[in-house]
């Protein structure tokens, strides 16, 4: 039920236009000590050729995170998320990278019916992931709907049931299919550090 506000990060839903999702990833180097958490289902970017988390609503983003595998202590290791500090050989992020993947994710506050279908864009909650179960804590920050860029497009409601937004209960916490906007292959320059100004990248 979306009355009950658990964010998990972003799930890879299917490819614009309704076409089949396949799941698809590609793989990204993580450096030896990379001193953050990255969970499944956190926004991630490229620096200095290395995957991060993004800690910033402003980042250009690769992708969403899916898992990792590296060798630690002689032993290859595969993981839902990736352990601040880890010290590693061959450490390997898979990442659902296509810019026009759809994605479920939860929204942490009320939105209506007008924030629907293409009309707002909204930033990104940064919350905290579960080391347990390896999930992110990534989620739609409903206040911070507007008509101009920011991280993701909302297309319409997650069907399923229990997320109606018509139902004022269930809009609560209403869980969407979004594409990213803020995403490095939306946007034309060599080097990309931050959004470009102006009209919103075709959709």
């Amino acid at each position: 039920m979306t009355a009950t506000k658990a964010l998990s990060g972003f799930r890879p839903s299917r490819k614009r236009g309704n076409n089949p999702n396949n799941q698809g990833t590609n793989e990204y180097p993580i450096a030896s000590g990379y001193a953050a958490n990255i969970f499944t289902g956190d926004l991630v970017r490229i620096n200095a050729g290395s995957l991060e988390v993004i800690t910033t609503v402003t980042e250009v983003v690769q992708g969403v995170f899916m898992g990792c595998r590296y060798v630690a202590d002689g032993e290859q290791k595969f993981s839902k998320y990736w352990p601040s500090g880890t010290s590693a050989t061959n450490a390997i992020a898979l990442v659902a990278d296509d810019a026009r993947t759809v994605f479920e994710v939860q929204a942490d506050a009320s939105v209506t019916a007008g924030d629907l279908y293409g009309s707002q864009n909204f930033a990104v909650t940064l919350g905290s992931g579960s080391t347990f179960t390896g999930q992110s804590g990534h989620g739609i920050e409903a206040a911070t709907r507007t008509s101009t860029i920011a991280m993701c497009r909302t297309l319409n409601p997650v069907d399923e049931p229990g997320n109606d937004v018509a139902n004022a209960s269930e809009r609560a916490f209403l869980k969407l299919n979004v594409r990213l906007v803020q995403h490095t292959d939306n946007f034309h320059d060599a080097i990309v550090t931050a959004p470009v100004s102006g009209a919103d990248p075709a959709f």
